[in-house]
């Protein structure tokens, strides 16, 4: 969600989750949008009573390699970091603990009984938990493949030019380019059915993936 927070909270209104509903959040929490600490405060003053999930993102794996040298300092700035610390009125300092917490405890992958949900993607041939946490942040959609598990793959990162959550059956990419021109997507993943809202009011769709699901009552962003 890139510091979206205006699309973020709407679309969250528009979903309604319920107490039996499980919210996966994808990563990318920070970065090029213009509320990253409202982002954070807004999962961290989580509203709702489903269950949240939270994922890590490469930028917040970007945000904490910033802490070690100038040199990564200067990357995360150039890639979007710059936004991050206007947020914070411009100094790394002012970040507060429970703010690093909340990156440093985000989940590399979440699984259940038919789906595994991580920000870029997997090797297709091992179990998550025997893969770098890191890498799976990073890895690029164009690149998946259906996983040994036989679980649908749910994923961020690489963003969909069409604005629309893409679905190679075994693997969907809901990153649809909220920071840049596009939306932030909500996908049910048992329905098939997704909302999107954009960061200025006024923007609102829904749809439903052209494809068959099984019947689950999971939910991701």
């Amino acid at each position: 969600m890139h510091g979206c927070r205006k699309a973020l909270k709407r679309l969250l209104k528009l979903v309604n989750p319920q107490k039996e509903d499980t919210v996966i959040m994808l990563g990318d929490y920070v970065d090029r949008g213009p509320r990253s600490k409202g982002v954070i405060n807004y999962l961290l003053n989580w509203r709702w009573e489903a269950k949240l999930v939270i994922l890590k993102g490469n930028h917040e794996f970007i945000m904490e390699h910033a802490l070690i040298s100038k040199l990564h300092h200067d990357h995360w700035t150039e890639v979007g970091g710059d936004k991050t610390l206007e947020s914070y009125g411009c100094n790394l300092e002012e970040i507060p603990k429970s703010h690093w917490d909340f990156i440093k405890n985000a989940r590399p992958f979440f699984e259940t009984e038919k789906f595994i949900f991580v920000h870029g993607g997997l090797s297709p041939d091992k179990s998550p938990e025997d893969q770098d946490q890191e890498e799976i942040a990073w890895r690029r959609f164009r690149d998946a493949r259906a996983h040994v598990s036989g679980k649908t793959v749910i994923c961020g990162h690489t963003v969909q030019r069409k604005g629309l959550p893409r679905d190679k059956g075994h693997s969907i990419c809901i990153d649809t380019g909220v920071c840049r021109w596009g939306w932030l997507t909500c996908l049910d993943v048992g329905a098939g059915r997704y909302w999107q809202m954009t960061e200025k009011k006024g923007g609102t769709r829904t749809g439903k993936l052209p494809r068959k699901y099984r019947k689950a009552r999971n939910q991701c962003i």
